[in-house]
């Protein structure tokens, strides 16, 4: 997802991001062999963290190929701090979100992750 779109989304709030999670489900079904792209799910499990939506964020995590998963740091790293959340581990999730160097387009989704209540 171009950074522009990101920052349309992060600047139109929960509706924008709302969107950008449908724009991204609609590119993994589409995806030309059932397989998205690393950014994709990336934005993907990102946006269901932000909309507490576990068990989408579960299945998709499941449903990720491991070599996607191993070669793409980013995507563990979302998914820890999705662990914390699971274990309604309060601290550790701003932990998690503040110890990795998010990249352009999953930042704006972490900085509004860190900014809700759980």
């Amino acid at each position: 997802m171009p950074v522009a779109v990101m920052a349309a989304a992060a600047a139109s709030g929960a509706l924008g991001y709302r969107k950008l999670l449908e724009q991204c489900e609609t590119q993994e079904l589409e995806a030309p062999g059932g397989i998205a792209t690393p950014p994709v799910y990336a934005q993907l499990l990102a946006l269901y963290l932000l909309h507490n939506d576990m068990n989408n964020a579960r299945y998709l995590w499941k449903r990720i190929p491991p070599a996607i998963k191993s070669a793409n740091p980013e995507l563990g790293a979302i998914w820890s701090v999705g662990q914390r959340i699971w274990q309604r581990d309060f601290p550790g999730i701003y932990t998690t979100i503040g110890a990795h160097q998010w990249s352009e387009s999953i930042q704006p989704i972490m900085e509004a992750l860190r900014g809700t209540s759980f």
